[in-house]
């Protein structure tokens, strides 16, 4: 044993021999990159956050905050919030909370006519005169169907999971195998996150994504769990059915329409209600709200 720890006369290292202690030079750039006097970490940051939160970053190029990028559309804003991460110890949590609990993110996306002078003046919401309307991320998606079935699996770590199981096995996206080769074809149609980059995700609205909440096993499923579980008497099954899935109240024309839809299903599948009820969750699963966040 002694022999293997003490090299050979005339021995040759391959590579470069480094020496037992730290040269310290790590630890200095760390503490550059995190110093008051190089804000550029924290402004970074911020814009993550704020993009997550608003669905619009304050630095449009958020892969870019040299001069060839875009400048900010409120860069005393981004820097008044970079200042307060630094000053709150990096505390990402709290900067969390403060965006959270700002009047800009508890405004409301939607309640004003498109003749509205703001719409006129702003179209694109630079502003901040109202809270973005955002598609759902893929991974909240599928884990959505599965929560308001009851039957998401929250259960913490463990090791990776097959991709090609993603329709029955009820364990949150975020553990399956997801690699620029093998993804979940679900995760993969509504705009999975890259796994080459990070930055930004990309968000679009294809009509394989309507195929994909239609003809899906899991869709289907989980439709005829929640419509198990609701209150079966008509008028207040599509009450029920759309608080469930949409987190809101009928307007009285989708009532109509809604009661009218389980009529015709209810015939159609000679007489099967619950059937008919599956339809009808089956259809909201598939609504534009149940995908959108307001």
């Amino acid at each position: 044993m002694k022999a293997l720890k003490e090299p050979t006369e005339g021995y040759t290292p391959i590579g470069m021999k480094y020496p037992v202690t730290s040269s310290g030079r790590r630890i200095a750039l760390a503490r550059w990159i995190t110093s008051k006097d190089n804000p550029l970490t924290a402004r970074v940051a911020i814009n993550h956050m704020w993009l997550r939160h608003f669905g619009k970053p304050l630095v449009p190029t958020v892969f870019n905050f040299g001069k060839s990028g875009k400048t900010p559309t409120h860069p005393e804003l981004l820097d008044w919030l970079a200042a307060e991460f630094m000053d709150r110890d990096w505390d990402m949590k709290a900067m969390h909370r403060l965006l959270m609990t700002s009047r800009a993110y508890r405004m409301q996306s939607s309640g004003w006519a498109a003749d509205d002078s703001r719409a006129k003046k702003d179209p694109d919401n630079t502003y901040l005169w109202r809270m973005n309307v955002r598609r759902m991320s893929a991974e909240n998606v599928r884990d959505s169907l599965l929560a308001l079935a009851g039957k998401l699996d929250a259960t913490m770590g463990g090791p990776e999971i097959d991709e090609t199981k993603g329709q029955d096995v009820f364990r949150r996206s975020i553990y399956f195998r997801h690699t620029p080769d093998l993804q979940m074809e679900t995760l993969r149609v509504f705009d999975g996150a890259s796994p080459i980059e990070c930055f930004e995700r990309s968000e679009s609205i294809v009509p394989q994504q309507a195929l994909a909440l239609s003809n899906s096993k899991l869709s289907q499923t989980t439709a005829d769990e929640i419509s198990r579980q609701l209150a079966p008497a008509a008028t207040k099954f599509v009450d029920a059915a759309f608080e469930r899935v949409l987190g809101r109240a009928p307007t009285a024309e989708e009532r109509t329409a809604s009661a009218q839809f389980l009529k015709e299903q209810e015939t159609f599948f000679n007489g099967d209600a619950p059937r008919a009820r599956q339809s009808l969750v089956h259809v909201l699963l598939n609504h534009n709200d149940f995908v959108t966040i307001r």
